[in-house]
């Protein structure tokens, strides 16, 4: 069995963390706060990686890192000092530990986002796509990217679509809210269930851990990205909503407007659980 460290325990590294225990991995996590939901068998470093002394708490002898990032805020500074100093501390911890037990470094493993992807008018993107972010947060998750494989070109970036699942029903809830929707021309979104994030990563740490061949970066999401129009269309028949009202086109959605591929996950064996929205939301609809 392995040992394995968290950085960040959001609601996703609380579930990894969990899974991870269960299949009798010792668990790390590193976090600023206490856990809110606690974890049997976590153990938790209350630390903050954007400070360097903080950073010097984490246990070196580890086998794989994963990194689970969530900013204070949502702006650009905040996003620069976690995915940016942060993440150089906790690179540079280990490459410290490694050269002075004369040991080997961890691998890594980056959770990401397909934000760092700036295509538009419904282009669709794959690993081998030129990932040009327009936005902060996706040009902060592309720098993160870069630091990760520069520390070792075998670490491994997951960039994950728009995640929903228990909890995380926004889409839900703007469509019950008669909120409006962009039809024409089509805003293409991109998800991937929850479960399917958690059963990616496990799968990915696998492997890692049984040293089988993988590429350094993986796009996830479902395998059905169609317009936001069809999905709200389709979850207002199955909430018994009216049809939710047009909006004038938004200009700013072009610039994330793009379908995502995820045949290289696929190929590599990953079953999604959820492989479209309809399996997706409907589930989620039973059990709310």
């Amino acid at each position: 069995m392995a040992n394995i460290l968290l950085v960040g325990c959001g609601t996703l590294g609380r579930q990894l963390a969990a899974r991870l225990i269960a299949a009798e991995h010792t668990v790390f996590a590193i976090k600023r706060s206490p856990l809110k939901s606690p974890v049997t068998g976590l153990q938790v470093v209350l630390a903050d990686i954007t400070v360097a002394e903080d950073v010097k708490r984490l246990p070196a002898d580890v086998d794989i890192v994963v990194f689970i990032l969530s900013p204070s805020e949502r702006n650009e500074a905040a996003y620069q000092k976690v995915y940016g100093r942060g993440l150089r501390h906790v690179l540079s911890h280990f490459r410290s530990a490694a050269l002075s037990t004369s040991g080997v470094m961890p691998r890594c493993l980056l959770v990401s986002s397909t934000s760092v992807y700036g295509q538009e008018n419904g282009q669709w993107v794959d690993e081998d796509s030129p990932a040009q972010a327009s936005s902060f947060n996706g040009k902060a998750l592309l720098q993160a990217e870069q630091q990760l494989w520069a520390h070792c070109a075998n670490n491994i970036v997951v960039r994950f679509s728009g995640i929903y699942g228990p909890g995380r029903v926004s889409l839900l809830r703007r469509v019950r809210e008669g909120k409006p929707i962009q039809y024409s021309p089509p805003y293409y979104s991109n998800r991937i269930h929850e479960e399917d994030c958690l059963g990616v990563l496990c799968f990915l740490i696998g492997r890692m851990l049984s040293d089988k061949p993988l590429k350094n970066l993986y796009l996830a999401s479902d395998s059905a990205p169609v317009p936001l129009a069809d999905v709200a269309l389709s979850l207002s028949e199955l909430m018994s909503c009216p049809r939710p009202p047009a909006k004038p086109e938004d200009l700013t959605l072009a610039k994330m407007n793009k379908r995502c591929r995820n045949d290289r996950l696929l190929r590599l064996g990953y079953v999604l659980r959820y492989s479209s929205y309809q399996k997706g939301y409907g589930k989620l609809l039973e059990s709310t």
